[in-house]
């Protein structure tokens, strides 16, 4: 059973200034909770920008790979490699002035048994917040 997570947040940013930003793996680990290393992928020729996390969780490693595609003002994230049985997540900007955008973010994944019995919608709607909040946070930087 696949589980989800929606979020949306007003950020103090142009939509440019944000794509750059989801797009910079090498930043992650300095402000995304719980995110021990980040680094960003070598490009291929199919117009994904590929990335590598790895995260501290529930005193266990764990290693996340993605493509992402961007098009126009959306990210579309798909893993390539990591935890998830199935990975999917869709960054949405919509301008509302020069200086700020909407940011919608939703994603759908299916985790191993063993994190399904761990992982409760109620946290999965926390660890989703704070990622949110902490991309809003960066960019105020």
């Amino acid at each position: 059973m696949s589980s989800s997570f929606e979020g949306s947040e007003i950020f103090s940013a142009p939509p440019d200034k944000i794509l750059l930003l989801i797009n910079n793996f090498e930043l992650y680990k300095e402000f995304l909770p719980g995110c021990l290393e980040s680094s960003r992928l070598s490009d291929l020729d199919d117009g994904f920008v590929r990335g590598r996390l790895v995260f501290s969780l529930l005193s266990k490693i764990y290693s996340f790979e993605s493509n992402n595609k961007i098009s126009g003002h959306e990210v579309s994230i798909t893993q390539s490699k990591g935890p998830f049985t199935d990975f999917r997540a869709l960054w949405t900007l919509e301008v509302i002035d020069k200086n700020r955008t909407r940011v919608k973010f939703k994603t759908t994944f299916t985790l191993p048994f063993i994190l399904k019995i761990l992982a409760p919608q109620s946290m999965i709607d926390k660890v989703g917040n704070k990622f949110i909040n902490a991309f809003a946070s960066q960019l105020l930087k």
